[in-house]
């Protein structure tokens, strides 16, 4: 199981990663930025920066479960606990989140029979994801070392993990190919 599951995550981390390299270039170019509250998030000049650097530091932090030699298990747990927060945050701020979230109510703006622009919602779950996930991972930290308990937790907080990745994936679908659909 934990294979199936180390495979799949590599396969999603694969395809954000690829977005993550098509998404490189505007970052290389210098618009005039805009300092109001709708540059933060989204599409804005800060925003989608916000939205780059978060992705890139949870990225970064599965590297945890993998767990490349040259630091100890704790090491490595602390530095997905700071990364995963501090991406989440970044992330959120990207999402408008709270002054702006535009797709707060996800499933209302979700329609699978118009493909893939009518996955707009998925936003919307991406962004209520990262905050679920930052408040489990306080408390799988706090849980850390309950064998049985952390077990059950650590169950829960991958397949919402897996979860947010899917719904991340099809938001940087939406974002990337069809830029004019998220710029609502």
């Amino acid at each position: 199981m934990l294979l199936v599951y180390r495979a799949v995550l590599a396969v999603l981390l694969g395809v954000v990663v690829f977005f993550l390299v098509d998404g490189f270039g505007p970052l290389l170019e210098n618009p005039r930025p805009v300092f109001d509250v709708y540059g933060w998030k989204g599409g804005g000049y800060f925003g989608y920066r916000l939205g780059y650097a978060g992705t890139v530091m949870l990225v970064a932090a599965q590297a945890y479960l993998f767990r490349p030699g040259g630091l100890s298990k704790l090491t490595w747990l602390e530095t997905h606990c700071y990364l995963t927060t501090a991406g989440g945050v970044l992330i959120l701020i990207h999402s408008g989140f709270p002054y702006s979230f535009t797709y707060w109510n996800f499933y209302e703006r979700i329609y699978p029979s118009l493909g893939i622009q009518g996955l707009i919602g998925m936003q919307g779950l991406a962004a209520w994801l990262v905050l679920l996930l930052i408040a489990s991972g306080v408390y799988g930290r706090y849980l850390y070392g309950k064998a049985r308990v952390f077990k059950q937790w650590h169950l829960f907080h991958s397949v919402l993990s897996g979860i947010l990745y899917v719904a991340g994936v099809i938001h940087l679908i939406i974002a990337v190919s069809l830029k004019h659909v998220s710029a609502v």
